[in-house]
């Protein structure tokens, strides 16, 4: 489902997760720790015992989607089926009820065929911390979604789900053996994460009974339990835009809700019966009355950055490369792309998501571009001018524009991948040359970003007014015309290994199982379609001391199907090498994640070939060594199953050499080489040595080398708080 760029409201998640402990007995309700634990007193509760839904407790939702900006998002972003409607809200015998139906209704936005309810305390009630449990009864048939969760109520760390989302329970009426329970952080979508756990009930209770489900929430801890059996504790989250442990350090409220359909357990078929109905005996909530707990982080943009740039613009700077600019005179633009691409220039406006974001026209008048800015918005990035370039080697590049504005103002400029921050310029009402340099520390695809918004702290100016752009430029620069030596390992071509590997068990020698990204042990694996069927799987096992992988759904991504080990890096050179070879012709990408030193991409053939290339780790830190074996929409889908097999991986410190590197051989003091590439030397006791010239292209053993070093457009893969990929 392709959801908005931004998302401004709750969505449900849309993934199953993993399992977890069995077996359960009721309880009435939370027990303070004799030994110091959670002093719990109740905070809010409903029983409904009344007649009537409490209106003051409870809002109740209403219709088949939200507005994100002036965009609807129809099916609440979860393609489900069902419109909420406030008759399918009420209280029967001393209980909540949500009732799902399947009859025809109306509105201005469509027809659906299933009604249903859903209810939330957002307009008055929410918490930070605490025990938050109800006790609910659901529906069994398939097609049927219900969840007891949480969402910000002020979405102190940005939109979803980069403030974060609590999934106390959900469940898929087909499956009335267990729940499910999850997080999510991180990033706003799609560049978020998630961590998952289910519940698998004993044989004598099911979703069908009535069972209290409950998270007992402190800083940097949250911790599951259903009927009060503790099932899963999470420590590990976080948000780009804040400090640990935000975002779930900030006011949550609860919502209730039926859905139908969806991407989480389908759609109803012939079997589902209607209608089906969650009952809720109560909802109840408490805090640690003991506890002082403290008050949310703030709102930390990552490109906000008070550090001096990391080029010296004083220095002499000469251009030694070619404009790397489609179009930068806009001699030939007509017309503009979106924040997904397809043309040289590209426009994205977050007033087309929020009525309130930041809105320009952007025209070409007089082979210049001219952008109108309607609406400013409140960060730089609201407006943004952009254009992806490919293929960008490593080093020092300078990005050249002439520009003017109407109104006097700063705008940011950013090279982004590039792993240089943002770069402020200020621009006036004449046309003026602007010159900012950017260090490129690996090999890249990257984005050249004109922010056009306006940060808080800026003046607000009087719209509508123009600004205008013109002979933008990319090209590479040296300190006097003279470069230091190429800044990508892979240009210089007599590195020497320098120290061991600090890859652990790359020979599969004693590896007998594999962890996952929540349990690591030596090697770790990740399938993405455990949490969506349609996502990349593969099995992995060790045959004859090989690592295989049978891939059998490749995915639409190349980080889909994950083989990873953790290892800490000292600062440094390192040369990347593996011996591989693949049933089916494919590409296979291999990254330090964390490191900034770009992803690799080497082309696998079905000979078990030694691969390598070079990277230049610039800062000693814990990475992950992960090979992806999904695919990108871009690769060729091979049938499936079939195996890919890995051996020997190392990554091996490496430092420059001589030419012809002879430090092993303290007693040589005389070679010579002749036309045909025969080496000849002369050892201590002057006796003369001849070796014959190896033929061409053999490397690593004999071996042909088949790295391609590049980084593919999709290379904004989901990470978690904790740098993990998902």
């Amino acid at each position: 489902m392709k959801k908005p760029l931004i998302s401004l409201m709750a969505v449900l998640l849309i993934m199953p997760g993993f399992t977890g402990l069995a077996g359960a007995q009721e309880s009435d309700g939370p027990e303070s720790d004799e030994s110091g634990g959670p002093n719990w007193q109740m905070t809010w509760n409903d029983e409904f015992d009344g007649d009537e839904l409490d209106q003051d407790k409870w809002r109740i939702d209403i219709g088949n989607g939200f507005y994100d900006g002036d965009n609807w998002i129809e099916g609440w972003g979860n393609n489900e089926s069902q419109s909420y409607q406030e008759d399918n809200v009420f209280i029967d015998d001393g209980h909540l009820v949500l009732e799902a139906r399947e009859e025809s209704v109306s509105d201005d936005k469509g027809d659906y065929d299933f009604t249903s309810g859903k209810v939330l305390t957002d307009e008055s009630f929410s918490q930070a911390y605490g025990r938050f449990e109800a006790s609910m009864k659901l529906p069994e048939g398939q097609g049927y979604w219900p969840a007891f969760w949480m969402m910000p109520q002020d979405d102190v760390y940005g939109g979803w789900a980069a403030s974060g989302e609590i999934d106390i329970m959900e469940n898929r009426g087909s499956e009335t053996d267990k729940v499910g329970a999850a997080i999510h952080y991180g990033d706003l979508w799609p560049d978020n994460t998630y961590t998952a756990a289910e519940y698998h009930f004993p044989e004598d209770r099911r979703t069908t009974d009535f069972n209290e489900y409950a998270i007992e929430w402190e800083p940097g801890e949250i911790r599951w339990y259903v009927n009060d059996e503790l099932y899963s504790t999470k420590t590990e989250w976080g948000t780009k835009y804040g400090e640990y442990p935000a975002p779930f350090d900030q006011e949550f409220h609860m919502i209730l809700n039926l859905a139908i359909g969806g991407w989480y357990g389908g759609e109803p078929d012939e079997t589902t019966v209607f209608p089906g109905q969650v009952k809720v005996d109560y909802v109840r909530v408490y805090e640690d009355a003991d506890a002082e707990h403290p008050p949310p982080g703030e709102y930390i943009d990552p490109d906000d950055s008070d550090e001096e740039p990391t080029v010296d613009p004083s220095k002499n700077w000469v251009e030694i490369g070619e404009n790397l600019i489609q179009d930068g005179t806009f001699e030939t633009t007509t017309e503009f792309g979106d924040e997904n691409g397809g043309f040289d220039w590209n426009v994205f406006n977050m007033g087309d998501h929020d009525p309130n974001g930041g809105k320009a026209d952007f025209t070409i008048e007089n082979e210049e571009l001219r952008a109108t800015i309607n609406q400013v918005g409140w960060t730089w990035w609201h407006i943004q001018l952009m254009q992806d370039v490919p293929d960008v080697k490593a080093g020092t590049y300078k990005l050249e524009f002439d520009m003017r504005s109407e109104e006097e103002r700063t705008i940011r400029t950013k090279l982004d991948g590039s792993g240089s921050g943002l770069v402020d310029v200020e621009v006036s009402n004449d046309m003026e040359t602007h010159e900012v340099y950017f260090e490129v520390n690996s090999p890249s695809d990257l984005n050249v970003l004109f922010g056009l918004g306006r940060d808080g702290d800026q003046p607000e100016l009087d719209t509508p007014y123009d600004m205008h752009l013109d002979n933008v430029r990319l090209v590479e620069v040296a300190v006097d015309g003279e470069s230091d030596g190429p800044s990508d390992p892979n240009e210089f071509d007599h590195w020497v290994e320098s120290g061991e590997s600090l890859i652990e068990d790359g020979s599969f020698e004693y590896t007998t199982e594999f962890g996952d990204e929540n349990n690591s042990i030596v090697w770790n694996v990740f399938n993405m379609g455990d949490y969506d069927p349609n996502a990349g799987s593969a099995a992995f096992e060790i045959v004859v001391e090989e690592l295989k992988a049978t891939i059998n759904q490749p995915g639409w991504e190349w980080w889909h199907i994950q083989f990873m080990q953790d290892v800490t890096v000292p600062e440094g050179v390192y040369k990347v090498a593996f011996d591989m070879r693949s049933e089916k012709d494919r590409p296979v990408y291999v990254e330090l994640v964390g490191s900034d030193t770009g992803i690799l991409t080497f082309d696998v053939d079905g000979e078990m070939d030694t691969y390598h290339s070079y990277i230049n780790v610039s800062e000693t830190g814990d990475f992950n060594f992960m090979f992806g074996l999904g695919r990108t929409a871009s690769d060729v889908e091979p049938e499936t199953p079939y195996s890919i097999y890995l051996d020997n991986v190392r990554l091996v410190p490496v430092e420059k050499g001589e030419e012809e590197d002879m430090r092993g051989h303290p007693g040589l003091h005389n070679k010579s080489v002749d036309e045909n590439g025969n080496l000849s030397i002369i050892n201590g006791n002057g006796r003369t040595i001849d070796i014959p010239a190896q033929p061409k292209g053999l490397l690593e053993g004999g071996k042909p080398s088949k790295e391609r070093n590049q980084i593919p457009d999709h290379a904004k893969e989901n990470r978690n708080g904790n740098g993990n990929n998902r």
